[in-house]
């Protein structure tokens, strides 16, 4: 942004809108969407109580589209980075802040990969334990 003297001693801001347009990934950068509740809090308490391998799998499939969100996110604010050009961001102020923002998002994608996982595992294991039982009660009808 360019600071010009205007008529009469004020000092205004000469606002383009490639200026405007190349801040909005700052802008992002504080939003809490990607800290706010991945999973609905009814699916929370039924995983809490009694979840099911159904549930396990819905939550999986939640965690692993913020992953890819997150991912999404990080790559946007890498392109950003990348369109800064030395002149406008001379101390690195808002490279830096981005590229924060790259590796935040980056670790919360990780961290979202990972309980993906987890989920997915668990529904496995309830889905071995519910054909084993299942398998039992025909062996036992058969006998």
């Amino acid at each position: 942004m360019s600071w010009t003297q205007q008529k009469g001693g004020e000092v205004g801001a000469n606002k383009s809108i490639l200026d405007v347009l190349a801040r909005l990934p700052l802008i992002r950068l504080f939003n809490l969407k990607g800290y706010s509740r991945v999973l609905p809090a009814t699916l929370e308490e039924r995983l809490a109580s009694t979840s099911n391998a159904d549930d396990h799998l819905e939550a999986a499939t939640l965690y692993q589209n913020k992953a890819r969100e997150l991912e999404a996110e990080a790559v946007e604010f890498e392109t950003a980075v990348s369109k800064i050009r030395p002149l406008e961001d001379t101390k690195g102020f808002r490279r830096g802040a981005l590229m924060t923002a790259v590796q935040t998002k980056r670790h919360r994608a990780k961290q979202m990969q990972e309980l993906y996982a987890a989920h997915l595992e668990k529904a496995r294991a309830l889905q071995g334990t519910a054909q084993s039982a299942g398998k039992d009660k025909q062996r036992g009808r058969e006998s």
